[in-house]
């Protein structure tokens, strides 16, 4: 009995290492586990499209809802982690990539993309609120050309990368 239980448990223990592996080839070792409620930043977005926002002095109406894309959270997340790692705070990485160059990394084939990055923020709300507050960020997030969204946040780096798929 004590044999068959050892057994199982040597079987089920290897299962978990190779399935563990396999998430892991998915990102590099090097990068962090992604810190951002996802469920929670989505539905502040979408809450915020649905409803249509003023940016500055710039009203815009209410547009659809964006869904969440792995492909651009898997670029949100590196560069969010880039920057925490190398200390910078910046669209461009520091070999020169742009978020184009992040997005095209992950085989994500797009019509349009953006990107917002926030630094210093310690909650989906807080982070929401500063990007609201900006001309730029805020136009991004109500931009009716992008249909996807993914957020990575490492300690306090936050990059939110927007697209819409080519057809």
């Amino acid at each position: 009995m004590n044999r068959l239980f050892f057994a199982v448990s040597l079987i089920i223990l290897s299962n978990c290492f190779i399935a563990c592996s396999k998430s892991e080839e998915e990102l590099p070792s090097t990068i962090n586990e992604n810190k951002v409620e996802l469920q929670e930043i989505l539905k502040l977005v979408n809450e915020v499209r649905a409803s249509g926002t003023t940016c500055e002095s710039t009203y815009y109406p209410p547009v659809d809802p964006l869904i969440w894309n792995e492909k651009l959270e898997r670029a949100a997340l590196k560069h969010s982690q880039d920057m925490f790692d190398q200390n910078y705070f910046s669209h461009t990485s520091l070999n020169g990539n742009s978020f184009s160059d992040r997005i095209e990394q992950e085989n994500y084939p797009y019509s349009s993309i953006g990107e917002n990055i926030a630094n210093g923020y310690t909650s989906e709300e807080s982070v929401m609120k500063g990007w609201l507050n900006s001309q730029g960020h805020c136009a991004n997030i109500m931009n009716s050309k992008y249909t996807e969204m993914g957020v990575g946040r490492v300690g306090n780096y936050w990059t939110q990368d927007f697209g819409k798929p080519k057809k």
